[in-house]
This record gives structure tokens, C-alpha cells and sequence, in this order.
């Protein structure tokens, strides 16, 4: 006679999906600082000194820093001799306006890494159900013996 199988096995794997699902999301939300991610630099106001044509060249912006006046070239073109914008200064002789910068986490990406395991934790326990289900009574059970 066959020992019939616990049912305290249900409940450790919920708890071992529960906990993988819980440390997953807490992954996904925990903020990039804390990860080890590098704040981006702040925006600053900058003002176009010469407005180059967006088939040929870029424009020349320039701005405050410490006191100091600092001259780059803007990564982009169009812009009116005067008119302010905002930049980024990422350090090079080349500087970015600020809308073309992205600004906080990359949700696109944990959100894939999130999915990803998602799935491979329903395919692996799909995999375990298929695997270790019970045997299925037989679909037309055997006339009983008489006598």
C-alpha cells in the first residue's frame, strides 16, 4: 500500500515562489543609488552663442560654472543665437540638452529581468508537476472480479 504524499510540500514550494517573487520585486524598485549607479549630473542653464545649421555643424553654448565661463559645443542644432537652454555637462568638449538626457532607472530593463524569471519559475514548475503528478485513475476501470 502506497503512503500518501504531504501536503506540507504545497506549501514549501508557495513559500519558495512567494519568497523569489517578493525578492525579485524588491530588486526591481530598490533604488539605482543603492545598486552602485552613478547620479547623473545636474542640469544647467546655458546660453547659445552661435547657432550652427543642423545640416553642417552644431551650435556653441555657454554657461557659468563656478564663476568661471565655460564654452562647449551643444549636441544638437536650430537653436537661436541668445536663446537659453538647459544642458548637461557630462565632462567632454561636448555638452547635452537636458531633455535628451534620460533621467532615472531603466524600469524597461528589471522589468524584462523580472518577467524572465517569472517564467522561468512557471516553466520549471510546470516541469515538477508534469513530472512528479499523480497517477491518473485509468479512464475505464476493469470489471470486478466475481466469485
Amino acid at each position: 500500500m502506497a503512503v500518501p504524499r504531504s501536503p506540507d510540500r504545497w506549501v514549501f514550494i508557495l513559500l519558495v515562489v512567494g519568497l523569489v517573487g517578493i525578492g525579485v520585486a524588491v530588486a526591481l524598485l530598490v533604488p539605482a543609488k543603492v545598486l552602485g549607479a552613478e547620479e547623473p549630473p545636474p542640469p544647467v542653464m546655458a546660453t547659445v552663442v552661435e547657432s550652427g545649421s543642423c545640416g553642417s555643424g552644431m551650435d556653441t553654448v555657454e554657461w557659468d560654472a563656478n564663476g568661471e565661463k565655460k564654452k562647449a559645443k551643444l549636441d544638437g542644432c536650430g537653436h537661436s543665437k541668445g536663446e537659453t537652454v538647459e544642458i548637461v555637462n557630462t565632462g567632454g568638449e561636448m555638452v547635452s540638452s537636458a531633455a535628451s538626457v534620460p533621467v532615472g532607472l531603466p524600469v524597461g530593463r528589471r522589468l524584462t529581468a523580472l518577467l524572465l524569471c517569472m517564467a522561468a519559475l512557471a516553466g520549471g514548475f510546470y516541469a515538477f508537476l508534469f513530472r512528479y503528478a499523480p497517477l491518473r485513475a485509468p479512464a475505464v476501470l476493469p470489471a470486478p472480479k466475481q466469485g
